[in-house]
């Protein structure tokens, strides 16, 4: 079943019966998604389609949101009309890994850019996932073609803005990283690749400098507890091959040599970060596919970090196989008091465009 774990934080995270609606600030407004897997085929309102009409269905949702009400549930914005976005997030597995008769990188993005900017007049903030460094770098299995960098470069580009734009054959994922943030109403959102490794946590403490007041919103495609096999390869000449799996994604070496073993070590040093960085309030992330509001505690408990995982319309963990469930994240935030509202936003519930509302949470930032 879809989880919702009520969250409680001390000093830190006020769960959504927090009264938020009578003295409201500023509010700022984004939608947040994931994981759209261009390339993938489902069954959908009755017929089997691909992940493009899947898209475009879930982008007329987003439209139809400007004249829906919030729901009474006293977080930020209750019971008003959610109004335009201040700009839309996706982290992630923009195409899907080309095996097993996928189409190719170079198509998925350009039905993704086709659809997605005819659709949405916000700002729209991308990083890679897994799927879109994979077809850039290889796989431990056979992929055809065997390299297409052309979603990978493409964020890159369109988020990086380089003075020499990189190619399918020019994209490098060992210098060409996706890394930034902006600050909007005194909030800094920052959007970290594919998982605040090693690499990302240096450029992160150079990006904010001496900023120790700023609170931070933090998307990346990875949950906290990355999977073993996105580490670099520890083994041998730490290359990606199908006898040790590992897929050389993220710039930490994996601390334990078997996919199949928990990467322990590896999770402690991003605990260790987001417990020196108090100005981190939130963790938003793809990649485990349905709508999850959780708090991470890391591996040592020395944390309580908000966590928001988020649903895909290709490859919901229950969303794939009840299309009823199939669902995105509205965020609200009243940026004078320092609240942020999450919102579930179920989008098929009556196999055609419309809302409704499940779970929500609220904390304190």
């Amino acid at each position: 079943m879809r989880k919702l774990i009520l969250l409680l934080f001390t000093g830190i995270l006020l769960f959504s019966c927090t009264a938020a609606g009578a003295d409201e600030g500023r509010i700022l407004r984004f939608i947040y998604c994931s994981d759209v897997h261009y390339g993938l085929e489902r069954e959908f309102r009755g017929k089997e389609v691909g992940s493009d009409e899947v898209s475009r269905a879930m982008l007329a949702t987003f439209k139809l949101l400007s004249e829906t009400r919030l729901p009474e549930d006293s977080g930020v914005g209750a019971g008003m009309k959610f109004g335009s976005s201040d700009f839309v997030v996706c982290t992630g597995d923009i195409a899907n890994r080309m095996e097993e008769g996928v189409q190719s990188a170079t198509t998925s993005w350009s039905q993704f850019c086709s659809d997605w900017d005819s659709s949405i007049s916000s700002p729209l903030y991308l990083v890679p996932g897994n799927h879109d460094i994979s077809n850039a770098i290889g796989y431990p299995k056979v992929l055809s073609p065997e390299k297409d960098a052309s979603s990978a470069a493409g964020i890159f580009n369109r988020m990086m803005r380089p003075a020499v734009e990189r190619t399918a054959e020019t994209f490098n994922y060992q210098t060409d990283k996706v890394h930034y943030s902006f600050v909007k109403d005194g909030v800094r959102f920052v959007f970290m690749g594919m998982w605040p490794d090693a690499y990302m946590r240096q450029w992160f403490d150079q990006e904010i400098g001496t900023d120790t007041i700023t609170p931070v919103i933090l998307f990346t495609h990875d949950p906290p507890i990355a999977d073993t096999k996105h580490f670099t390869n520890p083994n041998g000449k730490h290359t990606i091959n199908s006898v040790d799996n590992f897929q050389n994604l993220l710039a930490d070496t994996c601390l334990v040599t078997d996919v199949k073993k928990k990467a322990t070590k590896n999770w402690e040093k991003l605990e260790q970060f987001i417990h020196s960085h108090s100005m981190i309030k939130a963790y938003f992330h793809g990649d485990k596919n349905y709508n999850e509001f959780y708090t991470w505690n890391g591996v040592n408990g020395t944390i309580d970090l908000p966590v928001f995982r988020v649903d895909s319309p290709m490859k919901g963990e229950y969303s794939s196989s009840d299309e009823r469930l199939l669902s995105f994240i509205v965020v609200t935030m009243d940026v004078d008091q320092r609240l942020l509202t999450a919102r579930e936003c179920l989008w098929n519930t009556e196999n055609k465009t419309s809302i409704q509302w499940g779970s929500s949470c609220t904390i304190t930032f």
